[in-house]
């Protein structure tokens, strides 16, 4: 598997091809930024209040002299003052760190200029030809997002050296992705690429706006599956009147979800211990320690939530339908005409190293079985490219 996967630094980057001069400014949007900057600053601010005010008042009003030796709280209050007031100076430097970096790529001519803004190290700048970026190379990253995943959609022009790779367009949303691509390729009369299990798979120009059907009968793919094969035991295979369900068996779990769990508890534990020792609060600062304990139970419900999610691909005669079964509903995530579909591929998330299946059209992208077993995936690609041939 080629490794050659450079960090962007956006999540919503377009390069327009008609606008001269041309160049691309890779940076995280502050719109995306201040909701944690504003968030941290109102921490640190409570924290940072109530734990000055202790000190000012000395203590009296939270701790009355003739419980003193009766109750002993588990924890200092100026502990979770301090607490608050540490997390959104945090959260406000990190944030600021977040947008003072950047990358710019500039097209001169027939070269591409390339200059590097880290945050604690010196700018780099260097330049390269075109001639010698190889094509458009399109792959899908699972982003980590609190407690959430999704999806960021990455075209990018491919060179052999990451840190010469540039991107040209970065989306969390799968709408028009592929042909995106396909003008990107026209643009810079190179091949379309994609990383798969076995490599970077080339696409030549006049093979891209072939469905799955096409390029079968174009002999461009085969139809490998093998009906009489042994069903992969973590794919749950059911075939009903009118649609196939494909399913995955069990919960997998990896190194982010023990981070996610991990989290859980100590918020929890924390907010146990706070709702536990209320009395050593003042009045007026009860009332806002509810509303931050009720927003901490609500994420805590959605993280467990999408913690147990499974996924589903539902196969009918003219279209796949991609759905998420949570412990108490389930969801349509993303839909797609078989007559539509232009790529199966088992890709990979660079971020983990993990495979997954990538069902891919015009304008529309589903992945299906990330933490799967390679082979696993093999199979559901070669038995969802038997089914739509």
């Amino acid at each position: 598997m080629n490794q050659n996967i450079p960090c962007h630094l956006s999540n919503n980057l377009e390069f327009d091809c008609n606008k001269k001069p041309s160049f691309i400014t890779d940076r995280a949007k502050l719109r995306t930024l201040w909701p944690g900057i504003v968030f941290g600053a109102l921490l640190f601010l409570l924290g940072l209040y109530e734990w000055l005010d202790m000190f000012r008042n000395g203590g009296e009003e939270m701790m009355p002299k003739d419980t003193v030796l009766v109750y002993k709280p588990i924890f200092a209050v100026w502990f979770f003052d301090l607490c608050f007031a540490v997390v959104g100076i945090g959260m406000v430097i990190t944030n600021i760190l977040l947008y003072l970096r950047y990358n710019k790529y500039k097209f001169v001519g027939k070269k591409v200029s390339i200059i590097k803004r880290p945050v604690f190290r010196d700018k780099v700048v260097m330049s390269e030809e075109l001639k010698n970026y190889t094509g458009v190379r399109f792959r899908v990253e699972f982003l980590q997002s609190g407690f959430l995943t999704k999806n960021r959609y990455v075209i990018e022009l491919y060179h052999p050296n990451p840190e010469k790779i540039v991107p040209l367009y970065l989306s969390t949303s799968a709408n028009g992705v592929r042909k995106k691509w396909k003008e990107y390729a026209r643009h810079f009369k190179l091949p379309a690429l994609i990383n798969v299990e076995r490599g970077l798979k080339v696409i030549e120009l006049k093979d891209l706006n072939k469905s799955v059907a096409q390029q079968y009968k174009a002999g461009l793919i085969k139809d490998e599956y093998d009906g009489y094969a042994t069903l992969p035991s973590s794919v749950s295979f059911v075939r009903k009147r009118d649609k196939i369900v494909l399913k995955v068996r069990k919960i997998l779990w990896d190194a982010y979800n023990l981070l996610a769990w991990l989290a859980i508890i100590m918020v929890g534990f924390v907010l146990v211990v706070i709702l536990t020792n209320l009395e050593n609060f003042k009045e007026e600062s009860t009332s806002t320690i509810y509303t931050l304990a009720g927003i901490a139970v609500i994420i805590i419900i959605a993280a467990v939530q999408v913690l147990f999610r499974k996924e589903k691909l539902v196969l009918k005669k003219n279209k796949i339908v991609n759905t998420h079964k949570y412990m108490l509903f389930s969801t349509k995530h993303n839909q797609m005409l078989k007559k539509d579909i232009e790529e199966i591929e088992v890709t990979q998330n660079p971020a983990t190293g993990r495979f997954f299946v990538s069902i891919i059209s015009d304008d529309n992208t589903i992945t299906f079985g990330a933490k799967l077993p390679i082979e696993d995936l093999k199979w559901i690609k070669s038995f969802l490219i038997h089914e739509i041939i």
